[in-house]
């Protein structure tokens, strides 16, 4: 069940701890999750406290294998049982498990990710074979759906909610998302900070920087949007900086785990690609240049500085930006379309929706998340303030 759009460049979600537990679920039901049982590879209700359900990626092999698309390899071990998910002798064949060895490369236990096929769902297949994946036989609705004791076999791409998955964190709680899965991640292990970071330019500032469909856009600011939030990784910041002396960083989808990469040169759109925390790639680091105007800044790669971000035909020459509008990497031409800020989402974005937009604190607002002036911080308390006490009232 898999030929789709597999063959398309983009990014599965960060690498994992070594240590962090995964539940896996298809889009047919998000009540039953991947589960060793008597020896097979099944589908059950969901139930945290079951160690069976309970998996570790192991991405040991990530960077030295990957698929012919390029994503990252990973193991699927069974945390109670300590083996890991097989691959089948073909299609409509169930699964297996065997004992994992990590000291050992071997490719039949190897899987990967594909891109994005709806709302944070992914393919698993082959490392070796993406044409083959995942998929909860007759799981589909056609079938009768989801049921306990489901097998998983391996199948060409067919497009049923059946071969779309998803694998994420347990949270504590068991109430995993995705967005909160991606900011665990880096919580814990000395990352970025979890709180978002909106990204936008001079030429159109109530539109975000977004990831849809694959591809960096601009899309109408919705602080509710998380595809309109990202992560500021600097955890490389103090060893690599451009020729400027500036520190660089990563931009992370908060959905879908993402880093912006550099385009293939100048006019050619930025991409989205697998990130890993631990691994030093250059093509996923920016820099931001000096001030060039009411704290805008040039976003521009950390190894050429002189290709910078681009709203691609977002200047007012050619109608400015709108819904959809790409990135590109262009030089610098002076344009407001290349002028950027990337300023924290206010963790109370909601409150201009509590408070009449005609309030004489409405437009100070607006300054909640811009942490360059003693304004913005007067702004940020009375915000929080004032947040506290609509809550209090509503």
């Amino acid at each position: 069940m898999f030929g789709f759009g597999h063959h398309h460049s983009q990014a599965a979600p960060p690498s994992s701890g070594p240590n962090q537990i995964f539940k896996v679920f298809c889009r047919a039901s998000d009540d039953y999750v991947l589960a060793v049982r008597d020896g097979a590879v099944v589908l059950t209700p969901i139930n945290p406290k079951d160690e069976t359900q309970h998996w570790l990626k192991d991405m040991r092999f990530s960077t030295s294998i990957k698929d012919e698309e390029g994503m990252p390899a990973f193991a699927l071990v069974n945390k109670a049982t300590g083996l890991a998910v097989k691959h089948s002798i073909g299609q409509s064949h169930p699964v297996k498990l065997a004992p994992f060895n990590p000291a050992y490369e071997d490719a039949s236990v190897l899987w990967t990710e594909s891109k994005d096929v709806g709302k944070g769902f992914r393919c698993i297949r082959m490392v070796n074979n993406t044409r083959l994946g995942f998929d909860a036989f007759h799981g589909d609705k056609d079938h009768g759906g989801v049921h306990d004791g489901t097998g998983v076999v391996l199948w060409e791409w067919c497009k049923g909610d059946n071969q779309c998955w998803k694998i994420l964190p347990w949270a504590e709680a068991h109430a995993a998302v995705d967005s909160g899965a991606i900011a665990g991640n880096w919580a814990g292990s000395g990352g970025p900070p979890v709180h978002s970071v909106r990204v936008f330019c001079k030429a159109g500032e109530d539109f975000s920087l977004a990831a849809r469909n694959g591809t960096v856009v601009l899309a109408p600011t919705n602080p509710r949007d998380d595809y309109q939030h990202w992560f500021k990784d600097m955890r490389h910041s103090n060893r690599i900086r451009d020729e400027e002396g500036y520190p660089a960083f990563a931009l992370i989808n908060k959905v879908t785990g993402e880093a912006i990469k550099h385009s293939t040169g100048q006019g050619h759109p930025v991409k989205l690609v697998p990130y890993n925390p631990e691994y030093q790639d250059e093509s996923v680091l920016w820099t931001e240049s000096r001030d060039v105007g009411k704290g805008f800044r040039c976003v521009r790669m950390v190894n050429n500085i002189y290709l910078n971000f681009d709203a691609f035909h977002g200047d007012k020459a050619h109608g400015g930006v709108h819904d959809g509008t790409e990135v590109v990497l262009w030089k610098w031409c002076e344009g407001d379309n290349q002028r950027w800020k990337i300023l924290p989402w206010c963790k109370h974005t909601n409150l201009a929706e509590i408070i009449d937009g005609q309030s004489p604190l409405h437009p100070l607002l607006n300054l909640c998340s811009d942490d360059e002036t003693v304004a913005s911080l007067i702004a940020e308390m009375l915000c929080r303030g004032a947040c506290c006490i609509a809550i209090a009232m509503d």
